[in-house]
């Protein structure tokens, strides 16, 4: 399997939801409304906003489901 492409950014938010209960929370939720007060790149921000999950593990493998797509995608072109 391709691996996944380095996004700090996204990194950081999957760490903070780790570490932090009432984020991860407001993540799962709402995650336009979690994310509206990091400086993130927009297309962080939409890929990140487009994930509808009830756990972290769900979240983070979806995410890593969407940015695989995303590459493999852009290697087609």
């Amino acid at each position: 399997m391709r691996s996944v492409p380095n996004r700090p950014a996204i990194s950081n938010v999957l760490i903070k939801a780790s570490a932090d209960a009432a984020f991860r929370t407001r993540l799962l939720a709402n995650p336009q409304d979690a994310l509206a007060d990091m400086d993130l790149p927009p297309e962080d921000v939409e890929l990140l906003s487009a994930v509808r999950a009830r756990t972290l593990q769900e979240y983070a493998r979806q995410l890593k489901l969407r940015l695989l797509v995303g590459r493999l995608a852009a290697e087609s072109l």
